[in-house]
């Protein structure tokens, strides 16, 4: 297994107001099996009161599209989960995850204070056409679920609302320009998708060119664009993508 980079950031976000990781991310980022972390969540020496307040169970859904368990922690529960994990790579990657809680609990205070009785909410109509942005964003992904959960999530994240439900119209805004900056990521993406499929084909099957040489050209193809993505905040989106964001966008 590779070794993290010291560039590397651990993954942290916002959920329901707190600064949050997960286990799955937390295993990942300290090369451990997901299980191994799991277990030794599960074998936590901490009150029913400390585990309430710092641990929720919750699901990810795993390359075959099955939902398996996972947990979210806060800073102070990842504190206490990593306190035997120990060497010096170890104390970097504490070090990092701690800075990178920190940031976003700052990030988090910096937010207004969400009211929901002064504010003008969502409508059914507004969350309607919202729902079909994201599904036009996430469909033809063949973990079209998972996508769906990663761009409502994004959505949550750039307004600081735990819930679509409690979305204000004053947002729509800020929604319109995530989701532009979402689809052009989706759409380049999925051409990408299309032509590595239409090469391989072609060439395979069609041309009868050797397998392994092509799908490894097909899969640097994929981590270009994927690379290329990682930094963009917005690209040209499609007459009919920009009508899609600007319909929506209309209702402020």
């Amino acid at each position: 297994m590779t070794l993290q980079t010291s560039v590397t950031t651990p993954k942290v976000t916002i959920h329901n107001g707190k600064a949050v990781t997960t286990s799955l991310d937390v295993a990942e980022y300290f090369q451990k099996r997901h299980d191994d972390v799991l277990k030794k969540l599960r074998a936590l020496d901490c009150s029913a009161d400390f585990s309430a307040r710092n641990f929720a169970g919750a699901e990810y859904t795993d390359e075959q599209n099955k939902p398996l368990p996972m947990f979210e922690m806060t800073k102070d529960g990842f504190v206490f989960l990593v306190m035997g994990f120990t060497g010096k790579k170890a104390a970097a990657f504490k070090e990092a995850y701690i800075a990178e809680f920190n940031r976003m609990e700052a990030e988090l205070y910096a937010m207004p204070r969400h009211n929901s009785s002064a504010a003008e909410l969502f409508t059914d109509d507004n969350l309607r056409r919202l729902t079909h942005l994201v599904w036009s964003m996430a469909n033809s992904f063949r973990f079209e679920k998972a996508w769906t959960q990663g761009i409502w999530h994004a959505l949550r994240l750039v307004t600081g609302v735990p819930s679509p439900q409690h979305f204000e119209v004053r947002q729509i805004p800020l929604l319109a320009e995530e989701c532009s900056r979402i689809y052009s990521m989706t759409t380049q993406l999925k051409q990408t998708i299309f032509e590595a499929e239409r090469q391989a084909i072609k060439r395979v099957l069609r041309q009868q060119e050797d397998a392994n040489l092509v799908l490894g050209e097909m899969q640097r193809m994929i981590e270009d664009s994927s690379q290329q993505q990682s930094n963009v905040m917005s690209q040209a989106l499609t007459k009919w993508q920009q009508a899609n964001v600007s319909q929506f966008l209309q209702r402020h």
